[in-house]
Formats: C-alpha cells, structure tokens, sequence
C-alpha cells in the first residue's frame, strides 16, 4: 500500500473514533435491549465509520489507476529538496531540474582567452545548498608557457532555472596552478578554494612550492586567510558546516575536519575524522557532527572490489551505519568522486566514476544523469561529473 494512502486511511479512522467517546457507548445488557433511540444513535457512529470505508474505496480505485498510468522513475514518486542543480561535464555548465536531470537552461561562461585551453574538468562549482545561488572556477592553462589560471564568477538562477545573474571576479584571478576544490556557505558569506600543489627544481634540488594550499575567503569584505601543505597532492571535497566555522576536506586520502577560526597557518591544524580510512571523497553534514566518506576496498581476487559511503562521528570517528554499498569486478578501481548535501542536510548529491549523478532521499537513489563515453586516456575511466546545489 502506498504510503499517502496509509495516512489517508489513518486519519479518517482517528477521525471517527475521536467522535466515539463514554457517552456513545453502552453497557452490554442496555446494548441487548432495542430501546427508542438506539437505532439513531447506532447510525450516527456508523457515519464517521463509512466514510473512512469510502477513503478505502476512493484510494484503492486511485491506487489503481495510479500504478496503470504513472511510469517509473524520478516522476512516479515525489521529490522534494532544492529545485535546480548546476552541473558541469563535457557540455560545459548547465542549470539542471533537480527532479529529473533535464537541462533547464546553459550558463553562458567566457570561453578559454586565445592561446589558452580548458583542462578536461576545467569546472568547479559550488553551491549554497539551495539550488539557486551557485559559484563557478575556470581554470585554463597557456599553451605556451603551460602556467594555469583561475577565475571566479557567481551565479543565480530564477525560479525557471534560468540565469538571472552571471557576476565575474566576484574574487580576484589566481595565477600560477590549478583550483581543484571549491565550497561556499549556506548564507553565501565565505568561499573556500584550494590549489595544487607543485613540484620544483631538478635532481636533487627537487622541492615542493608550494604544495597544495587553502584559501577561505570572506565575500563580503574581500579578506582572505590561507592554509598551507607540504604536499604536492590536492586538497579534495571542500564542504562547509552550517556554522561558517567547520570545514571538510580530504588530503593524502584522509577526510580531515578544519576549524578554519582556530590559530596556525597550516593544515597541520586540522583533524583526521576516521584514521585508517582511505577517503576518495567526502562531505561534513551541515550541522557538522558527521562526515559522509567515499572509499574503496580493493578485491583480492575472489570477490569484487566494494567502494561504500560510510558516515562517522566527527567527535570521535566511530562509523555510525553505511549510506551505500555497492561491489564491481574489473581492472578500473571504482570510487565514489562526489558527496554533496543541500542546505537542510535531507537530500544528498552522489556521483562515482561508474556511477551516474543520482540523488539520495530517504534512502531511495535516484539517477539523474548518466557519464559519456569513457576518455580511452583515462584507461576506460568514464569523464567526471562536477554538480552543486
């Protein structure tokens, strides 16, 4: 049974026996006896009682022609959550309806200055977990002296998933390497991004500078505070609590929680959630005391590699259940690439590398949007999905 039609039943039978009461009732042996009036009073406790027999009636016959009529899939159930999403693949940026995947409308970016040329993934986006306010970084890098640059722009949607508002520069150009993270707080107050690491020098004189760093930006007074690594790695998964304050990241494969109000100018500061767990991807929940984290157990041999979601306590890293488990046999180690919750923390964004953009509510997924052909430089790889709410 469907549950709307539960409730229907349940509150037409709450309604009728909140009408039967000590007054309506009586003892057995007046019961026996047909005395004048009984009959009326009969019928009068009888009326609450069809009428939540019509409900049955009426939502059986419903029911019915529901299940004859509505087809499979996103339509067929009620999703609720932001409206909109933006995504970014191979077709470049596109407003997305949240229920369906289908393309509302196309963000109409600047294309690559002459001379330069967009990296596969060039795109990072953000979001303020409401489906209309969004923040986009393009990186390109110069064919001739090979150097990435990144700008920042700052996107809102109406309420027809169209742009209504396209703002460059909304933070000033980054030079010199590639953005690989991007987060914005549900208020659309603080901006965090990170940059990638480098490696310099030759032989011997081989160094990182830097490595990877992270910025967080104060939007509405243009201050910055940065974060520094020893690494050439990224810095992955930037995802903001409902504070401002607490922000997710994973760095050398661990998910980390920073206090980004707490002194120290490196990320040597911030805290491994689940040590021991090799994260692919991550996502602190807004009201920052779990952490949802991607990753992947290698088979060895006899049995598929299994890639979960699993949340934990950002307290003190205990797992407390798995969100999705799933296993896949062959030479292309699966993993989870992106964990993204809109701003009530409800309703969950999800993409692997073979796995399509689906949505997670209440347990139920629901794919959106499924990869192109897979890159054959990426060894079979399917092209990564980029998406925010």
């Amino acid at each position: 049974m469907r549950p709307w039609l539960e409730d229907q039943l349940r509150d037409a039978f709450s309604a009728a026996a909140e009408q039967v009461g000590p007054e309506t009732l009586r003892p057995a042996e007046e019961a026996v006896r047909a005395k004048p009036g009984f009959l009326t009073r009969r019928f009068a406790l009888a009326v609450p009682l069809a009428a939540a027999l019509v409900v049955v009636v009426i939502g059986t016959v419903t029911a019915m022609v529901i299940g004859a009529t509505t087809p499979a899939g996103p339509a067929a159930y009620s999703l609720t959550g932001p409206r909109f999403l933006l995504v970014a693949d191979g077709d470049g940026v596109t407003v997305r309806e949240a229920r369906t995947g289908k393309v509302a409308s196309r963000v109409g970016l600047p294309p690559a200055p002459e001379g330069s040329f967009r990296e596969p993934g060039g795109y990072l986006l953000a979001g303020a977990g409401d489906g209309e306010t969004f923040y986009i970084a393009q990186s390109v890098t110069s064919r001739e002296t090979q150097v990435s640059s990144t700008r920042f722009y700052r996107a809102r949607v109406d309420e027809r998933g169209r742009p209504a508002e396209l703002v460059r520069d909304v933070i000033p150009q980054v030079t010199g390497t590639t953005a690989s993270s991007l987060s914005v707080t549900g208020d659309g107050t603080r901006l965090a991004y990170s940059l990638d690491g480098t490696v310099c020098g030759q032989g011997r004189t081989v160094r990182f500078c830097p490595g990877a760093q992270l910025t967080v930006v104060d939007l509405p007074t243009g201050t910055t505070r940065t974060w520094t690594t020893n690494t050439a790695g990224q810095i992955k998964s930037l995802s903001w609590a409902a504070d401002r304050r607490l922000l997710g990241l994973v760095v050398s494969s661990e998910a980390r929680v920073l206090d980004t109000t707490a002194p120290g100018v490196t990320l040597a500061i911030s805290r491994v959630v689940a040590p021991g767990e090799e994260a692919t991807t991550s996502a602190i929940s807004p009201d920052g005391r779990s952490m949802l984290i991607g990753h992947t157990r290698l088979s060895d041999g006899r049995r598929p590699h299994r890639y979960a979601i699993d949340e934990y306590s950002v307290t003190d890293g205990r797992k407390i259940r798995t969100w999705l488990s799933r296993g896949r046999d062959g030479d292309v180690i699966p993993r989870w690439d992106l964990i993204r919750y809109d701003g009530t923390g409800r309703h969950l964004l999800l993409a692997g590398n073979f796995d399509p953009l689906s949505r997670l509510d209440d347990g139920r997924v629901t794919s959106l949007i499924h990869h192109g052909s897979p890159d054959p430089k990426l060894l079979g790889s399917p092209p990564e999905i980029r998406a925010a709410w």
